[in-house]
């Protein structure tokens, strides 16, 4: 399922303005998580949990250039206004709810893109029946995916619709992940990556990024309360998801997976960075 070309599979079966923040003591070692604030009395919070600090980058690697990017030390942005997550019906709330999610999804990142002088377009959504559809990249067989070409565009089929029948946070899921891939191609990660020999690790490198911050972005959507049900929703999607050599092992999916919902900033996915053997 891997291609040439600049693209991004989906996982199958499967603004930011910036404040300075009071002194509260010593920084975080550089590229560790840190949980989100504490909660309140009575208020539910993330299994507590020891994150190792992720490598710093590597002048001396091939992957430098995906390893330092401008969104790196921003925290991932807080998705503001929008749908609660839930299953659908029927076809027509399926395509409604992707399009709701991946515009609001957009909208909550533009103001970080006129900081940093992206583009503030946002990539066209396309629907598919059967298992696949052809695209600027080519055609590709996958329940949804993402094409950089020609400012980009998503497209979603037939599985992902099946899937969403009977997950509430699978659209929320999939539209995050193919979104990541989306901050990808804006960084210049996808151009670094395709800059080199076309290999397995690569392409695990950018999906277990983009599961990572798929994470991220839901444990801050704002549209629901992210507690224990929907963490072991969340956990039992990870233990469920396909493992391969394109997506990653259990093992993998497991860690970034959940790394992303303990994301301070954006660098604590940062999948190109480390040893091989952590993106097996």
């Amino acid at each position: 399922m891997v291609t040439t070309l600049v693209l991004s599979l989906a996982l199958v079966i499967f603004g930011m303005n910036l404040k300075r923040a009071p002194d509260t003591g010593p920084a975080p070692a550089e590229g560790e998580p840190v949980p989100a604030p504490g909660a309140g009395p009575g208020e539910w919070d993330l299994p507590e949990q020891t994150w190792e600090p992720l490598p710093g980058p590597d002048p001396l690697s091939p992957l430098y250039d995906a390893q330092v990017t401008t969104l790196n030390a921003l925290a991932p942005a807080t998705l503001e206004h929008c749908a609660t997550p839930k299953t659908v019906r029927d076809e027509a709330e399926w395509e409604a709810a992707v399009r709701d999610q991946w515009f609001c999804v957009h909208r909550s990142w533009v103001p970080t893109f006129q900081q940093l002088g992206w583009l503030t377009t946002a990539p066209g959504v396309q629907f598919f029946a059967g298992e696949g559809d052809d695209s600027a990249c080519g055609y590709l067989e996958a329940p949804a995916f993402y094409c950089s070409a020609g400012g980009g565009s998503v497209h979603f089929g037939a599985r992902h619709f099946d899937m969403a029948r009977t997950w509430d946070l699978s659209v929320n899921e999939m539209v995050n992940h193919e979104y990541g891939h989306h901050l990808q191609s804006l960084a210049g990660i996808t151009r670094a990556k395709t800059a080199l020999a076309n290999t397995p690790v690569l392409e695990r490198r950018a999906e277990l990024q983009a599961t990572c911050w798929s994470a991220a972005m839901t444990r801050h959507n704002s549209a629901f309360s992210f507690g224990q049900e929907q963490y072991e929703s969340w956990m039992e999607r990870l233990e469920t998801m396909r493992a391969d050599g394109v997506h990653g092992s259990r093992e993998s999916l497991l860690y970034w997976g959940t790394r992303g919902l303990y994301a301070a900033t954006m660098n604590d996915c940062n999948t190109w960075a480390v040893p091989d053997d952590q993106v097996a």
